[in-house]
């Protein structure tokens, strides 16, 4: 019994495996790309079909792979097709009138030879630059690449060849590009069903957010939960990259064929509200931290600042219950409801949005599209109404708590010590009233969206073309609380990471002085630079003006040396002389940091290299080798292995070098089964296409399968179009892994000698520049919070909301580079966890900025800011100075001064400033600031988190860079004397190493 009961589990879990692998094969893309590999494999081997391609025929098979392979829905397909298609004509089309005018030069002449070169390479650079610069094209331009090199290389000079070659290679074009199209379509009507796309999305990421706002409730009434820190950190990871995702898909699905009543533009503005929905969650309902027991901090038992309802000369009282109770009892309620109120919200934001995108079109009436419209509207009105009586409960709560509170400590008669649960609970409301704030916008939107769905009938939407489509990095856009949009703009978004190796470039202000020291003075014609700007300040971001102010030839005769130096000097200086000079010096600067011009140069010159013995006379042992051996393939496979940054071209390099070698030795056995009988070559094919289409889809080493299924054609199908008699299979496999090898070894050498772009070297230098926006960021916030007269404030606002943008984007691409960081060669391993640990913390900054700026807007100024004016320009500057060290130790790879200026120390300083003002304000008028009072004790809680992070950032810098110690541990004073400097205004960077000892 117990034998067969094993054997029974034994086939059961066999039936289980092979219904998992079979649930894989029997879908829309896999059956598809099967479909495609049969379909293309038997037009090559039906001779009536395969004539038309001449010899180059079997190349069906290896298009079908590298550059149509099948997509998951139709309208991908079309716009790979389309787009590869005219990238393929463009190629045929130059390289046949670059074969044309060498065929009047005369067959195998030197002037025919060079013709053809300098097109190819020509074609090579060009491509490599649209390559880098339009991400859309990067097949497009690898076709033409592969068509051209195809071409170039072969019969030069021979005038009959220039039409039946380019006629070969036409064919071959549309039959790998229909073929697929057509498979495709035909398993559309077998398995029909929709993939994932935005709308489907954006209401995972609602559902996201629900779920974490139910696991941050416990927040409102500084409770205690089981939830841990580490879960919540996990959960909010996942909205990050799911809000980050959103965009990515928004890019892609905006500019794709589809069918509805409703274009995706109509919901986009949800992604601008997610991502304020999420840092709300991140600034205002994080995990509850445990009390400071450092001295000087405002939450500590132990802290000697005078609290809010406690007399400067009395002592300190311990925290009372009873006031915290009185306080948490209050806002509970409301806050419960509000933020129940959000929730609701969210749910009915999400049902509208799968009921409007995912009702069936077909068959579909006007009176059923009124009907769900109606119903939705309904839905929408009454999550409005809920939404915005608990708002405003919330708000009149909050006018009032204080007074409570007050009444409660005059029945106690005494003032006890303001405990850290009413700065938890003041920062917890302030975010779900943003979060309502934001939630009411959704409405509104969810209303306009039901509306288009009634009046809108049901039509194709077709993408425009336009750069964005053609995949250059947009500025992200957002839209701010007012509903405008801001597009971020400049170097720090375009998708391009500066290069900040070349030091030779001027700043604005060292421009400046160079001019003022030729009599010139200079003006920034687009406004004043932004503080701390970094490396996205440089003056190439410029244009400029000057002015002669008094220069003169003095009495020089005009014969003398002295007179035309004078002279040429003048004429240098002039100022028509200097705006060219400027504006020469910004397109030169431009041009030699441009990665995409290098990217060009590298295509260009791997091209060039690997192909010049094609370019030798016939009769040179050189030329024969290359045609003889399909020196082709080498040149291809650099194409498409070099890659923009070092990581990424390891990582294809080595996966295509294996997928060569597995694709060589199945040809190999495939060749000496089935030799050259056309049935067991479509069948060979097709099946070796089952695992391949197993790893491109299942997989992330898709690189390897590519390579593997390309190696097959020119081994298998050249012997059966173009029979060979003195190439045995085995020397045909070794000759084509042999070349491909060769062109990837090639690619490697070239991206890690000429102009590499390692992602460490990237990492860091974009680091140092985003906390340098970080920086230019707080300064913004600083400045408007003083600001006396708040004119130009929409333009300001604008301004902050860039940078916020700038710093966005650059955190995306971090992370982008890290992931890719661990695919280039070391010796040395990268601490590529303290690497994520600073993205993370950038971004924590990030999100708590933009809490301060919310809340700022409602803060009391004069209690908060005109009256601690000291104490604040202590703090900011602890701040910036801190930012900066950390950007300085980044970008100089030096480590950090031993003692920095404290920022705990003097935000302890501005809190008691702050709490002694309020106290003052709240004696003279006990209903004094009502509301700005809750977002003042919500803004000191915002700044002690940015205490604490700034504090992390520190520290994963010191263990990073080190610390220029100068008080170490042999030092008879040092452990006492570094212990002790926190009372007095100083952060020692060197405790990290002291808690590791």
């Amino acid at each position: 019994m117990k034998a067969s009961s094993l054997f029974g589990d034994r086939l059961c879990s066999f039936l289980l495996s092979i219904l998992a692998i079979a649930k894989v094969f029997f879908a829309r893309r896999p059956l598809a790309r099967l479909l495609s590999t049969f379909l293309c494999s038997l037009i090559i081997v039906i001779r009536p079909f395969s004539r038309l391609g001449g010899q180059y025929a079997f190349l069906v098979l290896a298009l079908k792979e590298l550059v149509f392979g099948v997509q998951e829905n139709l309208a991908q397909q079309l716009e790979l097709t389309i787009l590869n298609i005219l990238g393929a004509l463009i190629g045929i089309g130059v390289s046949t009138f670059a074969k044309y005018l060498a065929s009047l030069a005369g067959y195998d002449t030197a002037a025919a030879r060079g013709t053809c070169a300098i097109f190819l390479i020509l074609i090579s650079f060009f491509a490599g630059i649209a390559k880098s610069r339009l991400v859309r094209l990067q097949l497009s331009t690898r076709i033409s690449c592969f068509i051209s090199i195809w071409l170039l290389t072969n019969d030069i000079g021979i005038r009959p060849r220039v039409l039946e070659d380019s006629g070969n290679f036409l064919w071959i074009t549309l039959s790998a590009a229909i073929l697929c199209l057509v498979s495709l379509i035909v398993m559309m009507v077998i398995f029909r069903g929709s993939t994932t796309n935005f709308e489907t999305e954006t209401v995972a990421t609602f559902a996201l957010l629900e779920q974490c706002l139910s696991s941050s409730l416990y927040r409102v009434g500084a409770r205690e939960t089981k939830m841990t820190v580490s879960y919540y950190r996990q959960l909010h990871s996942q909205l990050l990259q799911q809000s980050i995702k959103l965009n990515e898909t928004y890019s892609q699905a905006a500019f794709e064929l589809r069918i509805g009543r409703l274009g995706l533009q109509s919901i986009h503005p949800f992604v601008g509200i997610v991502e304020h929905l999420r840092r709300e969650l991140a600034w205002g309902l994080a995990p509850l931290k445990p009390a400071h027991s450092i001295p000087g901090t405002p939450y500590s038992p132990r802290s000697g600042a005078p609290s809010l309802y406690e007399h400067p000369n009395s002592p300190a009282s311990p925290t009372s219950p009873i006031q915290d109770s009185v306080f948490v009892a209050t806002i509970e309620p409301p806050a419960l409801t509000l933020a129940h109120a959000v929730l609701d919200s969210m749910k009915t934001v999400e049902h509208l949005i799968f009921v409007t995108f995912h009702q069936r079109s077909t068959g579909e009436t006007t009176e059923t599209a009124q009907s769900v419209s109606g119903s939705q509207k309904a839905a929408v009105h009454a999550a409005e109404r809920h939404l915005k009586v608990a708002r405003i409960q919330m708000r009149e709560v909050l006018k009032h708590v204080f007074d409570q509170v007050d009444m409660q400590q005059r029945a106690e008669g005494k003032h006890a010590h303001l405990p850290k649960e009413i700065f938890d609970c003041s920062v917890a409301a302030i975010a779900l009233l943003q979060m309502a704030q934001e939630m009411a916008k959704a409405l509104q939107i969810a209303e306009k969206v039901a509306t288009l769905y009634e009046e809108s009938p049901t039509r194709l939407w077709y993408p425009h073309i336009t750069l964005q489509w053609l995949g250059v990095p947009p500025g992200p856009f957002i839209s701010d609380d007012n509903g405008d949009l801001v597009i971020a703009s400049g170097g720090a978004v375009d998708g391009e990471v500066v290069d900040v190796g070349g030091d030779e470039r001027l700043t604005v202000m060292e421009a400046r002085q160079g001019l003022a020291e030729r009599a010139f003075s200079f003006t920034l014609v687009k406004g004043r630079p932004v503080p701390a700007g970094g490396l996205s300040m440089r003056y190439r971001t410029y244009t400029a003006s000057a002015s002669r102010i008094n220069l003169r030839l003095g009495d020089s005769k005009p014969w003398t040396w002295k007179y035309w130096s004078g002279f040429i000097s003048m004429l240098w200086s002039t100022e028509r002389m200097l705006r060219l000079r400027v504006w020469l010096s910004k397109r030169h600067r431009a041009w030699q940091h441009s990665s995409h011009w290098r990217h060009g140069l590298k295509n260009a010159i791997g091209v060039a290299v690997l192909s010049f013995p094609a370019f030798m006379p016939e009769s040179s042992s050189a030329r024969q080798w290359f045609q003889s051996f399909r020196g082709q393939w080498m040149v291809i496979s650099y194409l498409w292995v070099l890659e923009t940054n070092t990581g990424a071209t390891w990582r294809t390099g080595y996966l295509r070098l294996f997928g060569t070698l597995l694709g060589a030795v199945y040809s190999y056995v495939a060749s000496i089964i089935c030799g050259t009988n056309p049935y067991g070559l479509v069948a060979l094919v097709t099946a070796f296409d089952i695992p391949i289409t197993w790893i491109i889809l299942k997989t992330s080493v898709t690189p390897l399968a590519v390579p593997a299924s390309v190696t097959l054609p020119p081994i298998l199908f050249a012997p059966y179009i173009h029979p060979d008699p003195s190439t045995s299979p085995l020397k045909l496999a070794i000759i084509r892994a042999v070349m491909i090898a060769a062109g990837i070894v090639a690619a490697l050498l070239v991206n890690s000698l000429l102009f590499p772009r390692h992602c460490r070297v990237l990492f860091l230098s974009d680091t140092s520049r985003t906390l340098g926006l970080l920086s230019s960021l707080y300064l913004t916030l600083s400045h408007d919070m003083f600001r006396v007269h708040r004119t130009r404030l929409h333009e300001e606002r604008r301004k902050t909301l860039k940078l916020e943008l700038q710093i966005r984007s650059s955190l995306y691409r971090l992370s982008a580079l890290v992931k890719t960081m661990h695919d280039e060669l070391s010796l040395l391993p990268k601490p590529l966890r303290h690497y994520r640990q600073v993205i993370i913390t950038m971004q924590k900054l990030l999100d708590l900025m933009t809490g301060l700026r919310k809340i700022r807007e409602n803060i009391p100024r004069k209690e908060t800011v005109a009256n601690v004016f000291k104490e604040r320009r202590e703090f900011m500057s602890c701040v910036c100075i801190t930012l900066f060290a950390c950007q300085h130790a980044f970008r100089a790879r030096e480590p950090l001064p031993q003692f920095l200026p404290s920022a705990r120390h003097a935000f302890a300083n501005l809190e008691s400033h702050v709490q002694e003002c309020i106290r003052r304000a709240r004696e003279e008028d006990p209903h004094a600031l009502g509301l700005s009072l809750v977002y003042a004790f919500a803004e000191q809680e915002v700044m002690q988190n940015v205490v604490d992070t700034l504090e992390e950032l520190l520290e994963v810098t010191g263990r990073l860079f080190g610390t220029s110690a100068w008080l170490t541990h042999e030092s008879h004073f040092s452990r006492t004397s570094t212990m002790e400097e926190g009372d007095h205004g100083w952060y020692s960077t060197f405790k990290w190493e002291e808690g590791a000892e």
